[in-house]
């Protein structure tokens, strides 16, 4: 490993935003996270976009994980948001996005739970969605198709001296760090069972389970650590808890 190479992995290790939206450099910027895009025939493999509103969702995501303070979150305040804002969000460490289609919201959210599983040693990243063939196409679909889910893609396509996946099955991802990846489907049966560091549902909103789900990870979330619940909208538990009033 090169002394550039080495000073980029230290650089991502230290910062999310480094390790997604790329780093700065004297002629260029160095991209290491890209994302897919099956509609693009031409270019379907493109860097991570930087685009102020994904950041600043990075942001909330830092705080949530008590990984970054309040006061700390420059892009948040570049979107008219102030630290306090945040406070309840840094104690509770739980976070319920409503999102539109296309804005790249899940894209972020698994490079979040990548850079975690990466650069932290023993984490036990859980990505949960309706059914088992729907987390498949988000982790991972087996080891030797690591371009067909979305997680597995963004590992598979870092440069090789940010790789750290040691092995990969279907649904599963475990590093160097120690750190499993693990897809689960709905439901609060396996969080319950497990101490997640972080928990994932994706389009929550659609898993007729997501309450239980949303339940059994309280304990976790209150023991330190971290629930991000994202889904398009639709009436349910997780509208509610949107909506809910902040006390």
């Amino acid at each position: 490993m090169t002394a550039t190479e080495r000073l980029n992995r230290a650089l991502c290790k230290r910062s999310a935003h480094h390790f997604i939206f790329g780093v700065d450099m004297p002629d260029d910027r160095v991209h290491f996270v890209y994302t897919k895009d099956e509609h693009d025939k031409d270019s379907p493999k493109k860097p991570f976009p930087d685009i102020l509103y994904l950041r600043v969702m990075l942001d909330l995501y830092l705080v949530g994980g008590r990984l970054q303070k309040p006061e700390e979150c420059v892009y948040v305040s570049q979107w008219g948001l102030k630290p306090r804002e945040l406070i309840r969000l840094y104690e509770t460490g739980l976070l319920a996005v409503e999102k539109s289609r296309q804005v790249l919201v899940t894209w972020l959210t698994l490079a979040y739970c990548l850079w975690t599983a990466k650069f932290f040693e023993h984490r036990l990243v859980l990505v949960q969605s309706k059914r088992e063939e729907d987390v498949k196409k988000l982790v991972c679909s087996k080891e030797d198709e690591l371009d067909s889910a979305r997680l597995s893609f963004m590992e598979n396509n870092l440069p090789e001296y940010m790789k750290s996946l040691t092995t990969a099955t279907k649904c599963n991802m475990y590093f160097d760090s120690g750190s499993h990846i693990w897809g689960i489907p709905q439901g609060g049966s396996i969080i319950r069972s497990h101490t997640p560091s972080l928990l994932f549902a994706d389009e929550a909103a659609f898993q007729p389970e997501f309450e239980d789900a949303y339940t059994a990870s309280l304990p976790a979330v209150r023991g330190g650590g971290q629930a991000i619940f994202v889904s398009t909208p639709e009436l349910g538990a997780f509208q509610e808890i949107v909506e809910a009033k902040v006390k």
